[in-house]
Parts: C-alpha cells; structure tokens; sequence
C-alpha cells in the first residue's frame, strides 16, 4: 500500500504555467491613437479597403466629421524613445459630483499620466470619401459598353456583401455618400429616385478641383523645397578654361662654361646634352568662372509646379495605378484640363542646361573633379573611423575590469591553454 505524503497535494488548485506567469508580467503594448477634436459619440473604427493597393486599413467614421484615415508615426528604430502622456488641463484631475466614485477614479487614473515604451502612435487624418468610391464605381479596364444609370444600392450590391466597414459606412453615411456620387457621376431622377452613371470626365475634373484647393490651403515647406523650388533650379555656375598654346624654343648646343653656370644655378638641370636640347616654357592654363545670368523662375511656373506635385502625389496615394493612369492620360490629352505645357518647355530647357553644365565639367575640369572624389572619400574615412571607435568603445563598456587587466598581461612564449586539454596522440604499436 502506497503512502501518501503531505508533499504530494490533492489540492484542485491550478498552478499558474509559465504562459500566464509571462502574460501578467508582460502585457501587451499599447496601441496609442490621436483622434480629432469634437468627434461625435457614434464615430467608430471601421476597417475598409484602401482604394490605392486594396489593403484592409484601419479608418475612423464620424456621422458629423467624415472619414479619418490613421497614418503611422514611427520613431527611428536607431534612436530608442519612449513618449509620455500627461493632462494638459488640470480641472480633469478634481473629481466630478455628477459622476460615482469608480468613474472619478479611472479617469483621475488616465489623467495623472502614462508612459509608453514605444514611440509609435497613430494620427487620424481627414480621408475624401471620393477617393474611397472611384475604384468601386469606375473599372480598372476601359469598357466599350456604355454604362447605364442605376440606383445607388445596385451600384454597391456585390461590393457590400462581404466587407462589413463598406456596409456601415454606406448605411450610417448615406447622405456623405450620395454628396460624393453625385460630384463623380452623372446623376437623373426616375420614378422618384436618384440615378448614378459613373463619369471619368466629372472624376478628373472633382480631382483638379481637389489639386487646386490643396495649392491654395499651402503645402509643407519641406515638399516646396524638395520638389517645387529645386526642380525649378537653374545651374548657376558654368567653367569655362582658356587654353594658351604652348611656347616652344630652340637653343644651340650649351658649352662647358654654360654647364658650370647652370650647375652653379640650379644643381638638378640638364643643361649638357649630347643632342640638340629644348627648353618648354609652358604657361599654366587659365580658368575662369562665368556667372550663368538665368532669368528668374515666373510665378505662373511656380504655380504650375505645385500643381504638377499635388497631383501625382494624389494619383500615387489615393487611386489604384490603372484608374491613376487613364486619369493621367486625361490629364495629357490635347484639351487638358490642367495646361502643363509651359512647365514641360521650362523642365525640357532646364534639362539640357544641366547636361551642358555636367559634360563642361567633366570634360575641362578634372581638378576639381578630383577634390570633389577626395573630399567624398575624406568622409567616408571620417565615419568608417567614427564608427569602428564607437563600436570599439561600446565593446571595452562590456567588458569586466578583470578582463581588460588580463589583456594587458604579457603572454609572449606561454602556452594556450587549449594545448592542455589536447587530446593524447595515441602510441605506435611495436
């Protein structure tokens, strides 16, 4: 018969297993999102299709305020950051009289301050409901079959059936969704209903409208100086090298009294020849730096060329690339809607002013060719440096004093210590 021990517990206590020991320990991070101001009560998160690349997205959508799409803000991975999260107003701190004591304690909770070992957060941004119903209302391909006018809900039949974001948004939006259609359709009213044809003229022109309202509002100054102001650049500076034709003279035969001479001068010249000698007198070429006098850029250029960023960046961001492209050859056709033909010219000419300028110097000047490459490969010099001493002075930081001491230690003639642990070269059998 066994005997059973105190050690050996019947208890139906479950022990807690490593999982749920980790899980407590280290919960999952938290998800930090930055919602707009004054957002209704109904608003929800809502996970829709992006119409750029069809990749489910998280958006928001307030019956009041419209559709938010949240973009990402990461902090450089090389650069570790945390964010902390305090009240601005101090009023949310005092408890509320109108509110039970748990409440009053979750938020005084919230309030006092929270602090985020990831950086990350989310920012909602204004989303142009348009943008989401192009794709589904217009297809990828050009059709030759004519399209015909149907009701709203025909048009979005097949498209709601398994996406549940499309669904609440086209039932609880309705009236931010019938705005949209009828800026991109062409509408008619039958039997008492509205009827929508899709029109890719009325879709290009609500995007040029869109185009122009952005350059109007302003755009960031980081886009204007990368994009607008250095494409419009002209090169200021042209070298132009004069070459003056060598000089060459012809002497007799020197003497022995002309050698001494010469030698008495300059020990190191070759006056006494056996033939008939040369002497170069070479004048160093001349360069000179012209100022290319280039008119300055118009304001109808200017203009133009924001409005050329505004739309790619909008065709690129917010359309799939077969509808981008056949709005894009709209936008090129002989009656555009948008004329970018003087800006074309201007690029056209600038461009060949800076093929001109780069073939000048790469042709005349290899000076300064060459100090560009030294001074090119002087900082790459510089960094490889900074970064073998930093990574050297992070290794010497791990490192124990006891370790760093043995290094210094000479070990000239010893034996490793490997060579004791060898194994026993076996004995040749008589």
């Amino acid at each position: 018969m066994a005997i059973v021990t105190r050690s050996s517990s019947s208890s139906p206590t479950k022990k807690p297993s490593a999982t749920t020991a980790a899980t407590s320990t280290n919960p999952k991070p938290l998800k930090h999102f930055i919602l707009p101001k004054n957002i209704s009560q109904k608003a929800r998160f809502l996970i829709l299709r992006h119409p750029c690349d069809n990749s489910p997205q998280r958006f928001l959508f307030c019956p009041e305020h419209g559709l938010f799409h949240f973009n990402r803000i990461s902090a450089p991975t090389t650069d570790p950051r945390s964010l902390l999260f305090a009240p601005c107003d101090r009023e949310t701190l005092h408890p509320d009289s109108t509110k039970s004591e748990d409440e009053n304690q979750a938020v005084r909770c919230l309030s006092s301050g929270y602090v985020s070992k990831s950086a990350d957060f989310y920012v909602a941004a204004p989303f142009d409901v348009a943008f989401m119903l192009i794709p589904l209302i217009l297809p990828a391909k050009t059709t030759t079959a004519k399209a015909l006018f149907q009701p709203i809900d025909d048009l979005f039949e097949q498209r709601v059936q398994d996406d549940k974001g499309l669904r609440y948004l086209l039932e609880h939006g309705r009236s931010m969704v019938e705005k949209a259609m009828s800026v991109l359709c062409d509408t008619v009213e039958a039997g008492g209903e509205e009827m929508y044809r899709p029109s890719e003229e009325k879709m290009a022109r609500t995007i040029v409208q869109k185009v122009k309202n952005a350059v109007d509002r302003g755009l960031p100054d980081s886009l204007l100086d990368k994009f607008v102001k250095r494409a419009l650049e002209a090169p200021i500076l042209s070298i132009k090298r004069e070459d003056t034709p060598t000089v060459t003279q012809e002497v007799p035969l020197a003497t022995d009294d002309d050698d001494r001479a010469l030698d008495s001068l300059d020990s190191q010249s070759s006056a006494a020849s056996t033939t008939q000698s040369t002497i170069f007198s070479e004048i160093s070429t001349m360069s000179s730096i012209s100022t290319a006098t280039c008119e300055p850029t118009s304001k109808e250029l200017f203009e133009l060329q924001k409005q050329h960023v505004v739309l790619d960046f909008m065709l690129a961001s917010y359309l799939p690339e077969p509808i981008s492209e056949r709005l894009r050859a709209r936008f090129n056709s002989r009656n555009p809607l948008i004329d970018f033909t003087p800006l074309e010219d201007h690029l056209r000419h600038l461009d060949s002013m800076k093929a001109e300028a780069l073939a000048s110097r790469s042709i005349t000047d290899f000076s300064r060719k060459r100090e560009l490459e030294d001074d090119e490969a002087l900082e790459m010099r510089v960094e490889k440096k900074r970064k073998q001493e930093e990574e050297e002075r992070k290794k010497k930081l791990g490192e124990s004093k006891g370790v760093r001491e043995l290094k210094k230690v000479n070990v000239s003639g010893m034996k490793k210590m490997s060579d004791f642990f060898a194994k026993k070269p076996a004995a040749a059998v008589p």
